[in-house]
């Protein structure tokens, strides 16, 4: 996977969560790069930003089917970042 540096961190984290045993490599990369854009300095939330801000290598209209079409479970993200909190915030 090509990936700036610190998209090691954000990947490193992701894994900890155990997120790789539920979503494949291409949504993982998505993902990598989402958190990237949105804890970027001047990201605004829209898609334009966060193709631009993520230095996500696709067309920003991958980045649109990947929300609008992916068969993706977002209900086990949530999940795993609840528990994560849960357990690491106090």
């Amino acid at each position: 996977m090509n990936r700036l540096a610190h998209h090691q961190g954000i990947h490193k984290f992701f894994t900890m969560l155990g997120l790789a045993l539920y979503f494949s490599k291409p949504v993982m990369k998505h993902l990598v790069h989402i958190v990237d854009a949105m804890i970027t300095k001047g990201f605004s939330g829209t898609l334009t930003d966060l193709h631009h801000w993520s230095f996500h290598p696709n067309h920003r209209t991958t980045l649109s089917h990947f929300f609008t079409k992916s068969p993706w479970d977002e209900e086990i993200l949530l999940r795993k970042l609840q528990q994560w909190m849960l357990r690491h915030v106090e």
